[in-house]
């Protein structure tokens, strides 16, 4: 994920942290349904930071909210509530949420990457074996053009097989530059490799 489009997520991130933790702060302590909604955002961001960083921008958020969290469990403490009790269990599946969402995500992006290089691999083998061909083509109607005049229609047909070859070579050679996977839409639903963007 590039670096401009990381910025505008971590700030949502840490202004919905900050938001929550305002209102926790911000309501009596007799509110103590306010406050197990509120401790129920937190969710949100948690879940967020998982799914677009992985376990790492999971456990950021899970850390950043628990640091945050854990001063309002103590200046609210009651020896042992069950309320107490409930609050301390949250904050452990707030950093459990954050690691499993997290490593699944993870494990997402290494399949994707897998995949990625996978078809990479197949794309530069295709165009290594279908280059040869192509320019023995080039070259063969190259040669037959000799035998003829090239305002004849042989020497012309030839011509015409020697562009769309030429064309077909420039198709191969953005196959073996692959680099990126961008689709593109094709006939309806379809998508296809968008051969112009993804060989940079």
């Amino acid at each position: 994920m590039e670096q401009a489009s990381k910025k505008p997520r971590i700030t949502l991130i840490v202004f919905l942290i900050l938001v929550v933790t305002l209102l926790h702060y911000t309501t009596g302590r007799m509110q103590s349904y306010h406050h197990l909604l509120f401790r129920e955002f937190y969710f949100l961001p948690i879940i967020l930071s998982s799914f677009w960083f992985g376990l790492r921008g999971g456990l950021a958020a899970s850390l950043f909210v628990s640091c945050l969290y854990i001063p309002h469990i103590v200046m609210n403490w009651q020896n042992f509530s069950p309320d107490d009790l409930d609050k301390v269990l949250e904050l452990l599946f707030f950093n459990v949420v954050a690691v499993v969402l997290g490593v699944m995500k993870d494990m997402e992006r290494k399949r994707q990457r897998e995949k990625e290089e996978a078809i990479s691999a197949m794309a530069g083998t295709i165009a290594h074996e279908l280059n040869t061909p192509v320019q023995i083509i080039i070259g063969s109607a190259q040669l037959l053009q000799e035998d003829f005049q090239e305002d004849s229609e042989q020497y012309k047909e030839l011509e015409t097989i020697i562009e769309n070859t030429r064309a077909i070579g420039k198709v191969i050679r953005k196959i073996s530059l692959l680099d990126s996977f961008v689709f593109k839409k094709y006939a309806g639903k379809d998508e296809i490799f968008d051969l112009g963007q993804g060989a940079q």
